[in-house]
C-alpha cells in the first residue's frame, strides 16, 4: 500500500471515528455527564473545605450506602432496556408495554429497599458507624434510596430509546441542582451534617420529578403485552445478580474503611475517591451509548470496525488517568488545600485502578449486548466481590486508608483479564457457526 493511500485510508477512518453518529451520540453523554462531574467537582471542594474529615466521612458513607442500595435494587432491569428496547424502536405499543412492565418492577423493589432500610435503620447505624445516635440520618437517607432508584430507572430509559440529549440534560441538572442547593445552604444556615444529608436527599427528589416528566408517562397508559415479564426476568437474572455483586464491590471500600477505622481516615479516602468517580461516570456514559448499537448489530465486518473505534476511545481515556498519576500531588492540594496531603498517595492507587477498569469497556460491552451472555459478567462480578472483601480484611489493618485501593487494583486486574478472555472465546465461537 502505498504512503499516499494509507495517510488517505487513517484519515477516512479517524474521521468516521470522530464524526460518526454514535461518536457524537457519546460526545453528548459526555457533555451531560462532564458537566455533572464538574458540577460534583466543585461540591466535593467545597464540602471538604466546610466540613470536618470525620463530617465528610460520615456523609460520604451515607451517600455510598444511598449509592449501593440503589445499585444493587436495580436488579440489571436498567441495563436489559438497552438490549430490548432498540428492536422494538419501530412498534411504539410494545416498546411502551415493556418499559411499562419494567416501571412497574423498578417502582415496587425500589419501595420495598427503602422501607426494609428505614425499619432497619438502627441497626445499620450501629453497625456502620459504631453509633445509633446516627440512626436518624439513615432515616433521611432511605427517602433519597427511593428516589435516586427511580431517577436512575428513567435515565436507563431514556438512554435504552437513544434520547441522548435528554439523558445529558439529567445528568447536568442533576450535579447544578445539588451545587445549587449547597450555596442556598452554605449562604442561609451553614454546613452540618445534618442539613447537608437533608440537601443530598432534596436534591434527588427533584431529579427524580424532573426525569419523570422528561421520560413522558404515556407508556404507564398502554396495555400489557403477555410475556414481557418473563423475557425482563429471565435476562436480567444474571445481568441482576452482577449488577448486584459490582455494586457491592465498588461501594464497599469507604463502608468498610469506617467500619473498620474510623470516620477521618474514611473521610481521607473519599476525597480521593470522590474526585477519581468521574472515570465510571464517564465509562458508564460511553458504555451507555454504545449498547443500542451493540445490540442491534448483526454484521460482524461492521463488528470488528466499530469495536476498533471502541478501543481507541478506551485508550483515550486510559491516557488521561496516566496524566492524573502524574500532576496527583499539585492537583489535590490545590484543590483541597494542605490539609489533603494524605489522600495523594490514595488518589494516585485509585487512578491506577481505574486504568483496569476502564479498559474492561470493549469487553464487557460485547459480552451483554452482542454475545448476549450476561453470565460472563456474573461470575466476573463474584471474582471481583470476593477479592474485594477478602482484600480489605488483609490490607486495611495493615495499611490504613490506602487498604481499598489495594483491593480495587487486584479486582479490576483480574477481572479484567477473566472478561477480556471468555468475550474473545465466545466471539470466536459465534463467527465460527
Amino acid at each position: 500500500m502505498s504512503p499516499k493511500r494509507l495517510v488517505s485510508d487513517l484519515t477516512s477512518f479517524l474521521s468516521g471515528l470522530v464524526l460518526s453518529r454514535t461518536a457524537r451520540n457519546t460526545y453528548l453523554v459526555f457533555l451531560g455527564n462532564g458537566l455533572s462531574a464538574i458540577f460534583a467537582f466543585i461540591f466535593t471542594v467545597t464540602l471538604v473545605r466546610q466540613l470536618t474529615f470525620a463530617d465528610f466521612g460520615y456523609f460520604s458513607a451515607l451517600f455510598s450506602f444511598l449509592l449501593l442500595i440503589s445499585d444493587l435494587a436495580d436488579i440489571g432491569i436498567g441495563s436489559s432496556l438497552s438490549a430490548f428496547l432498540p428492536p422494538l424502536a419501530t412498534q411504539k405499543n410494545r416498546l411502551f408495554s415493556f418499559l411499562r412492565t419494567a416501571f412497574f418492577l423498578q417502582f415496587i423493589i425500589a419501595i420495598f429497599s427503602s422501607t426494609v432500610i428505614f425499619l432497619l435503620s438502627s441497626q445499620i447505624s450501629n453497625v456502620l458507624f459504631h453509633d445509633r445516635e446516627l440512626d436518624f440520618l439513615v432515616k433521611i437517607t432511605t427517602l433519597g434510596i427511593f428516589t435516586a432508584i427511580m431517577s436512575n430507572f428513567y435515565q436507563y430509559a431514556l438512554l435504552a430509546i437513544q434520547k441522548f440529549l435528554q439523558v445529558a440534560f439529567l445528568s447536568a441538572f442533576g450535579g447544578l441542582s445539588r451545587l445549587i442547593l449547597l450555596v442556598i445552604l452554605i449562604a442561609v444556615s451553614g454546613v452540618a451534617l445534618t442539613n447537608i444529608v437533608w440537601m443530598q436527599v432534596l436534591a434527588y427528589i427533584i431529579l427524580a420529578l424532573v426525569a419523570f416528566l422528561v421520560l413522558d408517562y404515556d407508556y404507564l397508559k398502554v396495555k400489557k403485552t403477555p410475556g414481557d415479564f418473563k423475557k425482563l426476568i429471565s435476562f436480567t437474572y444474571f445481568l441482576g445478580i452482577a449488577r448486584g455483586l459490582t455494586a457491592l464491590a465498588s461501594r464497599l471500600d469507604v463502608l468498610m474503611l469506617i467500619a473498620m477505622t474510623n470516620a477521618t481516615n474514611a473521610g481521607i479516602y473519599s476525597t480521593a475517591s470522590r474526585v477519581i468517580s468521574i472515570y465510571p461516570l464517564l465509562t458508564g456514559s460511553f458504555s451507555a451509548v454504545i449498547a443500542p448499537k451493540l445490540s442491534a448489530t448483526t454484521d460482524k465486518h461492521f463488528l470488528k470496525k466499530y469495536i476498533s473505534k471502541v478501543i481507541l476511545a478506551t485508550i483515550g481515556l486510559i491516557v488521561t488517568a496516566v496524566v492524573m498519576i502524574i500532576v496527583a500531588y499539585p492537583f489535590i492540594t490545590i484543590l483541597f488545600g494542605e490539609k489533603a496531603a494524605p489522600a495523594v498517595g490514595v488518589f494516585r492507587l485509585l487512578l491506577f485502578a481505574m486504568i483496569f477498569f476502564i479498559g474492561s469497556i470493549p469487553s464487557v460491552s460485547l459480552a451483554i449486548y452482542y454475545l448476549r451472555k450476561p453470565y460472563i459478567l456474573t461470575v466476573n462480578s463474584v471474582i471481583q466481590l470476593i477479592i474485594v472483601i477478602v482484600g480489605n480484611l488483609y490490607f486495611i489493618p495493615r495499611f490504613g486508608l490506602s487498604g481499598p485501593a489495594y483491593s480495587l487494583i487486584l479486582a479490576y486486574g483480574t477481572t479484567l483479564f477473566f472478561t477480556s478472555f471468555l468475550s474473545y472465546y465466545y466471539l470466536r465461537l459465534k463467527h465460527a457457526e
